[in-house]
């Protein structure tokens, strides 16, 4: 992480100024401190943007900059995109290309080391959109590790950058991140080629911070039709409980809409930018393993249950 600094930036001018190479122009330093000076003014946004994932950088609300991670040798580089997010370049048509299969997170994963799942005993599938936001996101967490749970983390792809340890802790703890689009935006409002991007583009962002690639979509606000079941590259996964947590910011009520309710191959919406959402996980967490429920994440729970397949919905896995 580095701060840039407006003044910093004058004094290296000054220094520069006095030691001009022969050829160099002073309207070339000035462009160049206007360079400088503009970046400082970005907050909570890229610097690179159009370069993609694993060379833009994300700038925090402070003027922090978090430079980007090494990506790998095959980390895919992302379609081109307009500014108000209308065309995908790269094929002739527009569409976007297929993903390698040995890059993508197969529903049909081996356990992790140690861990058994007895399709004969009930499960559920905690999932928390909206993230990564370490705060609560570790909170939960910490608590899964202790009941041997997993869990689905929907995440934003335009906050990966910030969280990028957080990600990669999900990813080494065997629990499932799933794609919430990059901007949230609400997909059955978008043209083929807008869908198109805020999925692969999260995807890609993902791929670049933890070498996987999510395999199912959960639209925001639960928008979709057939089209973005058609552009979805993954299954769609809705619920069957919604605890409303954004909503009432309630801890107990969120509780209370868990364990009222809940049933075998239940699928629970929750969401990972709240404390109270986290205190309420943190409960909800011991009471269900007391009750018997075994903690999957969403692509277990489909293994199990009968499978998922790409370009359809799903809001439960009952037996």
């Amino acid at each position: 992480m580095k701060r840039l600094n407006v003044w910093g930036s004058s004094l290296l001018m000054a220094a520069a100024l006095m030691t001009l190479a022969p050829g160099a122009s002073l309207a070339t330093m000035a462009d160049e401190g206007q360079q400088a000076q503009n970046e400082t003014e970005i907050r909570n946004g890229w610097l690179d943007e159009k370069l993609g994932p694993g060379v833009a950088k994300w700038v925090d609300e402070n003027g922090n900059i978090t430079e980007p991670p090494a990506a790998a040798e095959d980390t895919p580089t992302e379609a081109g995109i307009t500014d108000n997010g209308s065309t995908v370049e790269g094929q002739a048509d527009g569409t976007a290309e297929d993903t390698s299969a040995e890059d993508t997170q197969s529903l049909e994963t081996e356990q992790p080391a140690g861990r058994q799942i007895d399709p004969e005993r009930p499960m559920v599938a905690l999932t928390f959109d909206d993230g990564p936001y370490a705060p609560v996101g570790n909170q939960i967490m910490d608590c899964l590790a202790l009941y041997g749970g997993k869990a689905t983390f929907y995440v934003v792809g335009n906050r990966a950058a910030s969280y990028p340890a957080e990600l990669q802790r999900m990813v080494a703890e065997g629990h499932e991140i799933g794609n919430h689009t990059y901007d949230h935006k609400y997909l059955s409002k978008l043209s083929v080629a807008q869908m198109q991007y805020q999925i692969n583009r999260c995807s890609d962002v993902v791929f670049a911070i933890t070498g996987v690639r999510p395999t199912t979509v959960r639209p925001p606000g639960g928008y979709k039709n057939g089209t973005v079941l058609a552009n979805a590259n993954g299954p769609v996964i809705m619920w069957s409980i919604d605890t409303l947590d954004w909503k009432h910011r309630n801890a107990s009520k969120s509780v209370n809409a868990v364990m009222s309710k809940v049933r075998d191959g239940d699928i629970i919406l929750m969401h990972e930018l709240y404390s109270q959402s986290g205190a309420a996980a943190a409960e909800i967490i011991p009471r269900l393993v007391e009750q018997g429920y075994q903690l999957v994440t969403v692509s277990e729970l489909a293994q199990y249950r009968g499978g998922a397949e790409a370009g359809r919905e799903y809001s439960q896995f009952y037996r």
